[in-house]
């Protein structure tokens, strides 16, 4: 009896959940298939040069796929979000490592709003923060002629470079937050218990705080590689034209007008971004099990 009271309570709240979260759910995955649909529509039409023929033809696929350039640009902007994220995890993670060895709450308070005030500043805002201080005549090329480690100054700006170290800024927090959460969750018991049994600091991170911080270092490079594909202000301030990627051209063609051309590229982004995801995902899926058979 009261097997059966429970599994009707476990279907009424079921249905509740549903009826709460089912509209929302339709509602976006309404709007994502329509989305896809006019772009999978534009893409196939005609472009004549001033304007857009709704005559089916493949002819803006044929230019993207068969153009060397866009193909560069795709590698670049590949490359662009790996050292990004690269870089966004190798100094996020002990960032976050740090933070949760504070002991005084007034400095971890400190610590979050150091690392998270970005968040609170406009993009454009950061984009020409950078332009200045990585400028000829910027903070950084003035303390390396101070220092007398270069003979003039260095080229920071309008180039992949300045890029990379503006994106890193702007996505750092997206990197140290997952990590943190997990690191602040682990259980200090686990610590001590390998201590308890020789382990000393560096094997205790080796074996216990690396591998249960792994989901957090994972997630945290999944939205950081995620958003670094899709940056379209830190390209086009900091690059100066130079450095391409591709929400540099959908805008550069819907401004021109060219929907099609823009349509594949949207979708070729899109497709990028979620093909990598699910590759990463299998890779961490198969590289837990893998732990996990080893660890029994």
């Amino acid at each position: 009896m009261r097997a059966v009271i429970a599994g009707r309570a476990r279907s009424m709240w079921t249905l509740a959940v549903a009826g709460l979260v089912g509209p929302a759910v339709a509602f976006i995955v309404l709007l994502l298939v329509t989305a896809l649909a006019v772009l999978l529509m534009n893409s196939l039409y005609h472009f004549t040069g001033t304007s857009v023929q709704p005559l089916i033809t493949f002819e803006a696929y044929r230019r993207f796929f068969t153009d060397p350039f866009y193909a560069n640009v795709v590698m670049q902007e590949v490359r662009l979000a790996a050292l990004a994220t690269a870089l966004c995890l190798v100094i996020g993670y002990p960032t976050a490592y740090a933070i949760t060895k504070i002991g005084r709450p007034a400095w971890v308070i400190a610590a979050y709003i150091l690392i998270f005030s970005p968040l609170l500043t406009s993009t454009i805002v950061r984009a020409y923060g950078w332009l200045i201080i990585l400028a000829r005549g910027g903070l950084v090329n003035w303390a390396l002629g101070s220092l007398h480690l270069t003979q003039g100054p260095v080229r920071l700006i309008f180039n992949f470079t300045g890029v990379t170290v503006a994106l890193v800024h702007v996505l750092l927090p997206f990197a140290v937050f997952p990590i943190l959460s997990v690191l602040l969750r682990m259980d200090p018991a686990l610590r001590e218990a390998a201590a308890d049994l020789g382990a000393d600091r560096l094997q205790t991170f080796a074996r216990v705080t690396w591998p249960l911080s792994f989901p957090g270092l994972y997630a945290g490079a999944q939205l950081t590689f995620v958003l670094a594909m899709n940056a379209y202000v830190t390209p086009q301030l900091l690059g100066g034209g130079r450095v391409q990627v591709l929400p540099l051209l959908i805008y550069q063609n819907i401004s021109d007008l060219n929907w099609p051309l823009a349509s594949v590229e949207a979708i070729v982004l899109i497709a990028l971004v979620w093909i990598i995801l699910f590759a990463s995902n299998l890779l961490f899926r198969r590289s837990l099990l893998l732990s996990q058979a080893g660890g029994r």
